[in-house]
């Protein structure tokens, strides 16, 4: 026994799976910034420190110059869309070191996992718009 498919359907799915990662990517793109502000949100801020330790202010101190260091709230940073369909959202270079002594505490901090309410916070609300756009792009 054999079976074919009409060649107008065979057309149509063909179509549909060309657009299948431009719309994945799409639907990513769009949702990542949510994300992001509830990263931001999350984030804890302390207005009282400089971010600097020890040896940074005896080494500004000899110098005679002040060295200024990023918050990590204020170095959320969002990536395009790679080969993969992923989208990375996090701290940027002049932060992302600092980020696990705060989620995961040292010896003398507590642990703060604000990455982990933030994920937990924003998963609905990502994922439906990741599907509000999936039907919008397909036109359902």
């Amino acid at each position: 026994m054999s079976f074919s498919i009409d060649d107008n359907i065979t057309s149509e799915l063909q179509k549909l799976g060309n657009k299948a990662k431009r719309i994945s990517n799409k639907a990513v793109r769009e949702s990542a910034p949510i994300f992001a502000e509830e990263l931001k949100a999350q984030t804890p801020y302390e207005n009282v420190s400089d971010r600097s330790w020890k040896a940074q202010r005896q080494m500004d101190k000899k110098t005679g110059k002040k060295t200024t260091f990023k918050h990590m709230k204020d170095d959320i940073q969002v990536s395009g869309v790679d080969q993969y369909g992923h989208v990375n959202v996090g701290f940027g270079e002049d932060t992302y070191w600092r980020v696990h002594f705060v989620e995961l505490g040292t010896v003398n901090q507590k642990a703060n996992p604000f990455i982990e309410r933030a994920i937990d916070s924003s998963k609905e609300e990502y994922e439906s718009k990741i599907s509000s756009v999936i039907r919008s792009e397909l036109g359902l």
